[in-house]
């Protein structure tokens, strides 16, 4: 990433956001984590069970369909288990994963403490700041998780030198700017002292008329 000027080191603010956020989320790591491994090691043994009592299933009762209908159903019984427990591996393994989503949303939006912000206006450069305020929409709510999260990848990503860029083209249109009214009144003065030139009337020209003589 290319280096702003006055910013020395642009991955040291990225550095600083990375512990605050290992610091705030870890006790949600474990929990994540707790979570999806006991419902592993109770899944596994579930699985488990229900593979063991389907193998315990005889199809003796079936003997007035045949004994090839017998002998097919004892023959597939194990795969018949094996994908009923698939199945329900994939059920359990969506709805892990929805919870999984939902909690990480969640985890997102969770308030940062003001202390954990005094601590970082300490740590973190002017450059740093901007593009947090800049992630931040005060006027939704406090900072949370979520907005340490952007402002990482924003610095990360090159944000400072965006801003640096967007802050000179803004100050470059408003000088612009400011002088037009000047540039008007200069044309608007040239144009009073310029003499006006005004065009003759067009000439009329009248066609006499005769007067018809008079019957006597």
């Amino acid at each position: 990433m290319r280096k702003t000027p006055n910013y020395p080191n642009p991955d040291s603010d990225a550095r600083v956001l990375s512990a605050t956020l290992r610091r705030l989320c870890l006790p949600k790591w474990v929990w994540r984590g707790g979570v999806i491994t006991v419902t592993a090691f109770v899944w596994l043994w579930i699985s488990q069970q229900i593979l063991t009592v389907g193998n315990l299933i005889r199809y003796d009762g079936l003997q007035s369909l045949g004994e090839q209908v017998v002998s097919f159903m004892t023959r597939i019984n194990p795969y018949l288990w094996m994908g009923i427990v698939a199945i329900l591996t994939l059920i359990v393994l969506s709805l892990l994963r929805s919870w999984l989503k939902a909690n990480i949303r969640l985890g997102r939006e969770s308030i940062v403490s003001v202390s954990v912000i005094q601590s970082l206006a300490q740590k973190l450069s002017l450059q740093g700041i901007d593009v947090l305020k800049w992630v931040w929409r005060h006027e939704e709510g406090p900072v949370t998780i979520g907005d340490l999260l952007r402002a990482r990848d924003q610095i990360r990503s090159g944000r400072v030198r965006k801003l640096s860029i967007a802050r000179t083209q803004h100050r470059l249109l408003e000088e612009a700017r400011s002088r037009l009214p000047q540039e008007e009144e200069k044309s608007e003065a040239i144009e009073a002292s310029e003499p006006t030139l005004t065009a003759p009337a067009p000439a009329t020209f009248e066609i006499p008329t005769l007067d018809k003589p008079t019957k006597s």
